[in-house]
């Protein structure tokens, strides 16, 4: 009975071995993985940007204004490519884009750092154990910062900007220090426009700090159609199709029922859904794909001033209406 134990303990421990070196070999391939996909300079990720219209221009604005020292603003409804163009502008300078999309959940330590409590208790709190936030981190090194939809911070989130915009100087409560800004840092923020729902009132002394204002819309027909081609991941799509998606696009954006329309990115998402599908049938693209696509993409894209409304029945009816 003794040697049958004997033996259960040894087979147990080699297997309680085997998988503590199956889970240490999944954890060191995990961290390999990790620090090949870490983003530690600047972004050499190739960004698909069609600089034509209102996108040239606001390029050029922003260069402007980054050449005469004045923080910029990005205005446009949501999905206008005001993240894109602010991501290829900081690769444009050769600068390192840190960014932070506003919530009601973003607070002050967010933007600047905090101690990391692990840590803390090893060097206590020390700089060894403080975790710098991107607005610090860009700072400091003197690249370009971009609030994501600022109005939907609140002002006691923004006043952390204030000093860092007029004094060019940032306090650091939690190690009681106070530093100089980088004078190569650069600072962009985008909102929506003041009717959407969710969106703050920006305070004098925050926006008196924001210089340039660039208003962006949804773009012209034909730049929108330009800028899903060069969106599509590969694949083949006639170009009247592509064309009956904008059509569609538009359309739902001029409809008073709509309350939030549909992005640039929606029309990309049906055009690659529907190129897709059509791959899996090994067939070219056709109308059907389209409206396939289109079913499955704009319903969770949209919403409706009324909102007892069901988007499925509303974009059922806009291509039976379009004759799609």
């Amino acid at each position: 009975m003794d040697d049958i134990i004997s033996l259960f303990f040894i087979l147990f421990l080699l297997w309680f071995l085997l998988i503590s070196v199956m889970l240490l070999s999944e954890k060191s391939d995990l961290i390999e993985r990790l620090e090949k996909m870490t983003i530690t300079g600047k972004d050499e990720e190739k960004i698909n940007i069609v600089l034509e219209g209102q996108y040239k221009e606001a390029l050029e604005d922003l260069m402007l204004a980054y050449e005469a020292k004045i923080p910029a603003a990005l205005i446009g409804p949501v999905g206008t490519g005001k993240t894109l163009l602010a991501r290829y502008f900081a690769q444009k300078l050769g600068k390192r884009f840190y960014w932070i999309t506003f919530t009601d959940l973003v607070r002050p330590h967010t933007l600047v750092g905090y101690f990391d409590p692990i840590k803390v208790l090893q060097y206590g709190y020390t700089l060894q154990s403080f975790v710098f936030g991107p607005l610090l981190k860009a700072v400091l090194s003197g690249d370009l910062f971009f609030g994501n939809e600022i109005n939907r911070a609140d002002e006691y989130v923004l006043n952390v900007f204030l000093d860092i915009l007029e004094e060019k100087t940032l306090e650091i409560p939690q190690l009681q220090r106070r530093v100089k800004v980088h004078e190569d840092f650069y600072f962009i923020v985008a909102m929506n426009p003041s009717e959407y729902k969710g969106t703050r009132k920006l305070s004098e002394a925050f926006r008196s700090r924001i210089g340039v204002w660039i208003h962006l819309d949804y773009p012209p027909r034909h730049i929108e159609l330009n800028i899903i081609k060069a969106n599509i991941l590969g694949g083949e799509i006639p170009e009247h199709l592509l064309e009956r998606i904008v059509d569609m696009i538009n359309y739902i954006r001029r409809d008073s029922a709509v309350e939030k329309p549909p992005s640039i990115r929606t029309g990309i998402y049906i055009a690659r859904f529907a190129i897709r599908r059509a791959q899996k049938y090994r067939r070219k693209a056709t109308i059907e794909d389209i409206k396939y696509a289109a079913l499955r993409v704009l319903p969770e894209a949209i919403e409706l001033s009324n909102p007892e409304e069901k988007t499925i029945e509303y974009v059922k009816n806009v291509l039976m209406r379009i004759g799609i």
